[in-house]
């Protein structure tokens, strides 16, 4: 039976089935606006560190700028057309829109045009663009030369080709120069900057001269192509033109020797009888659309439909007497019965007319038949004469369709000759005189004013900037830390009960001299009475035992364990119980400084080097009301010494001789000492730090417990809260005394 058995006999301590750590848990997806305030709240002093240093890095840059000059002209796109002769010019006139604009916006900002500018004003050689002056380097540039351990730019400059200087002031103009449409209008502003005004307001107004020169001379070069190429083309169309009349004059001459006769007589008889075809054809076509409209009415509604469309005298009178016969009949039905002689004779008279105006319709539609037939045996006896006709005319046509090419190219040649010379001279008349599409309205004058660096703005964007900046690293921080804030978080991730939430006290030499001071204390302080929560808890009389031995550890060190292990000593000695504090952190021996306990004497690493006897190392703190047992000094083999039998030995009796015992152990991770006091305690309480130790860390830790250990881990502590940290609905358990 070893030593943790005799403990369990002698306490009779069992808490039962302990809930098992939900490794699975996730937190509700919500967003706790007090906590993101908190978090700010916290780090208010690394926010404003942030800010400042933005700030101040911003006002040690905006130092080392020089101030900047923006000259500015204004051109426009003149849509009135200057027409000093009606000749249609070579390039056209610019059909101006916005897309128009922004290609001319192009045009002004292309290496072309600026190259044009740079050199007629030497900019290379100008100290404001000559990459080869020296010059002072931004805090930037700088620093990039430094970590490519590069030379300094005008250095590396001095070594490059003409072409290549000439290419670097052309970029650095461009950089400093801006183009863009005003508003809405045609107009397009030109803003150049640089350190000297007078050379900003020079290159403003020669970018915008060059631009409209480079109009001029586009249309020049234009006009002189197009005549170059007319001059070549008049040439091989004044042979062609000769070529193609002496092939017409050719071709009649040999008509005449073989065809031996004239073709105008048989083409005129055609003529006439394609006409008298069309009429015929039209007669024939008009009788067949009346035939067939006159059927489709007979079909659909019978004869009475087809009296409305088709008329004849007879037709005529036989409705205007139906009419009447109708009308007199209606008035009669309104006095006379049906059966009265004169309506019997009435109606047999209107019978009589429907009848005969049926014969005389039917009579009509057999004319129009005819009619259709007589048109139809008309038009087929004018084609066989076209057809007989068309066979005499075919000998001289094949002739004539020769002939007519012959003279149609012949035309079509000269034609083309004409308009060429036509065009050639027109161009030549424009040659010397060309009108621009843009003209200047605005000229850049020599600012008097700096347009740059815009300090306040930018220092105004440097504190928006480095708080930005500041709130991401304080979220980004608290993100990948993910540490435990509150004690419901703490909650819920182990699934354990939060015994209490100690406050925060500032430093690790703060702490010693609070800790001395709460402890000293003769009334009770709201520190006090979290701790004892945690002994109201731990001793609770629903439970059927209560722990001899209590490990207090953490997941790392400085999380204050030591601190709430000297606290629950005491206020387990209240209530007249024999409690000894038991340090088992050999490698960091602390609880003799803390207590004020004095170093010399043997230690617990003594003992089990087996250098001194047992009551050598008993200490009592007056300030505790309990007995303590501490090292001096740290231990290389401090595993070596917790498994050995003399450290077992000393906890069975110390279990015999003390009511409780409260056991001070090393940090969970990275040690396996923890595991090893561990298996001889009764209980365990994990203490956490707020805000500093991550959430997976105290899962691992918790998890490396409950496996490794065998006393269950009943609870868990959180740790120098501050009271920002502590959730909305917490912060009445928070109002410390210090």
């Amino acid at each position: 039976m070893n030593s943790h058995q005799q403990s369990k006999r002698v306490s009779g301590y069992d808490y039962g089935e302990q809930p098992a750590f939900d490794h699975g848990y996730q937190p509700l997806h919500t967003i706790d606006l007090w906590g993101l305030f908190s978090v700010l709240r916290v780090n208010l002093k690394l926010i404003v560190a942030i800010t400042l240093a933005c700030v101040i890095g911003m006002f040690v840059y905006l130092q080392t700028l020089p101030p900047i000059y923006t000259a500015y002209a204004q051109v426009i796109l003149d849509t009135r057309e200057e027409r000093v002769t009606p000749v249609q010019e070579v390039m056209s006139n610019l059909n101006v829109t916005n897309s128009v604009v922004a290609g001319e916006i192009v045009t002004i900002r292309s290496n072309i045009l600026v190259g044009q500018v740079v050199d007629e004003m030497r900019l290379v050689d100008a100290p404001e663009f000559d990459p080869r002056v020296p010059r002072g380097e931004s805090p930037m540039g700088f620093v990039k030369r430094v970590l490519r351990r590069g030379e300094k730019p005008h250095e590396v400059a001095a070594r490059l080709p003409e072409e290549t200087l000439r290419s670097w002031v052309i970029d650095a103009l461009r950089r400093k120069m801006s183009v863009s449409q005003i508003g809405v209008s045609y107009a397009i502003g030109i803003s150049v900057e640089n350190g000297n005004p007078k050379l900003a307001a020079d290159i403003a107004n020669a970018i915008a001269a060059k631009y409209i020169d480079s109009q001029l001379d586009a249309k020049m070069q234009a006009t002189l192509r197009a005549n170059s190429w007319l001059g070549e083309r008049l040439t091989e169309l004044s042979a062609q033109v000769e070529d193609a009349d002496a092939a017409v004059v050719r071709f009649k001459a040999e008509m005449i020797d073989t065809a031996g006769g004239n073709e105008e007589s048989i083409n005129q008889l055609l003529a006439e009888l394609n006409t008298k075809l069309v009429g015929s054809s039209t007669e024939r076509a008009d009788a067949e659309v009346r035939l067939s409209q006159v059927e489709a009415l007979e079909n659909s509604g019978g004869l009475e439909s087809v009296a409305f469309v088709l008329t004849s005298p007879l037709l005529e009178t036989l409705q205007r007497q139906r009419a009447e016969l109708a009308a007199s009949k209606a008035q009669m039905a309104s006095t006379l019965g049906r059966r009265h002689p004169d309506m019997i004779r009435i109606t047999a008279q209107i019978a009589d007319i429907d009848r005969s105006i049926e014969t005389e319709l039917r009579r009509r539609i057999e004319e129009m038949r005819s009619d259709v037939s007589v048109t139809q045996n008309r038009e087929d006896a004018l084609r066989l004469q076209i057809e007989a006709v068309s066979e005499r005319a075919d000998s001289l046509a094949k002739d004539s369709v020769r002939l007519g090419q012959l003279e149609r190219t012949a035309q079509a040649t000269r034609l083309v000759y004409e308009n060429f010379l036509a065009r050639y001279k027109e161009t030549s008349a424009q040659a010397d005189y060309q009108t621009p599409e843009a003209r200047v309205i605005g000229a850049a004058t020599v600012p008097s004013v700096p347009s740059g660096p815009r300090k306040t703005m930018m220092m105004i964007a440097s504190v928006v900037l480095g708080g930005a900046i500041a709130v991401a690293v304080v979220f980004i921080r608290n993100l990948v830390r993910a540490p435990v804030t509150t004690a419901t978080e703490l909650r819920a991730l182990t699934q354990l009960p939060t015994l209490a939430s100690l406050p925060y006290v500032g430093g690790i030499f703060d702490r010693k001299r609070w800790l001395k001071r709460e402890l000293a204390t003769e009334r009770g302080s709201p520190f006090l009475e979290r701790i004892r929560s945690i002994r109201t808890h731990l001793y609770n009389a629903s439970l059927n035992s209560e722990p001899k031995v209590i490990m207090i550890t953490s997941s790392v060190p400085d999380e204050g364990k030591t601190s709430l292990s000297c606290a629950l000593a005491k206020v387990l000695a209240q209530p007249k119980k024999k409690v000894l504090l038991l340090d088992g952190d050999l490698r960091r021996p602390d609880i003799r400084i803390a207590l004020g306990l004095p170093l010399e004497g043997g230690c617990l690493i003594d003992y089990l080097e087996r250098k001194v006897k047992f009551t050598e190392i008993v200490q009592t703190s007056e300030l505790l009301g309990a007995d303590v047992i501490s090292p001096a000094k740290s231990a290389n083999n401090a595993a070596d010494l917790l498994a050995s039998n003399d450290f077992s030995g000393l906890l069975t009796r110390m279990s015999a001789k003390y009511d409780v015992i409260i056991m001070n152990a090393p940090p969970v991770l990275h040690l396996s000492d923890t595991i090893l006091l561990g298996n001889l305690a009764d209980a365990t309480l994990l203490a956490v730090q707020c805000d500093k130790t991550p959430s997976d860390v105290v899962s691992v830790s918790l998890k490396h417990l409950q496996k490794s250990s065998k006393a269950p881990v009943v609870g868990t502590v959180l740790t120098m809260v501050r009271r920002s940290h502590a959730a909305r609905n917490e912060l009445e358990m928070y109002s410390y005394e210090y």
